[in-house]
């Protein structure tokens, strides 16, 4: 996989399956979005803390697999939830704390509208390492 293959999640993967989608990615940087849904709801009507996790430690895999060497992967997701949503779009905005060739420590910020939702720390493995 190179890349400019690099530029969406893959058809078939739990990413497209729940509607994240890549805006833009760069070296060290990577911007997500998801159009909220009922489908994302909890039983009490807002966003499942879940969706957050889990589009911060795909956009954070994603964007360090396009940054550096190696295959990354989550081995720690440490996720607070800081404001609900229950529609709107949720933008995930995510840049690096530590890399290096064998770990690396990422954050990543969700807002919906202005508001931040959610922030998570990932620690990622290199798998080639």
């Amino acid at each position: 996989m190179n890349n400019k293959d690099m530029m969406q999640f893959g058809e078939g993967t739990f990413d497209a399956l729940y509607g994240h989608r890549i805006v833009e990615i760069k070296e060290n940087s990577i911007k997500t979005e998801l159009e909220i849904t009922s489908d994302h709801h909890q039983p009490m009507g807002l966003v499942h803390g879940g969706v957050y996790s889990s589009m911060a430690e795909a956009a954070i895999s994603y964007a360090a697999y396009f940054s550096q060497e190696g295959v990354w992967v989550g081995v720690n997701n440490n996720t607070d939830f800081i404001k609900s949503a229950k529609q709107g779009k949720l933008t995930c905005k995510a840049e690096p704390i530590k890399t290096g060739k064998r770990s690396q420590l990422w954050e990543a910020k969700i807002y919906n509208g202005e508001n931040m939702c959610a922030i998570s720390k990932v620690r990622l493995s290199n798998l080639n390492a």
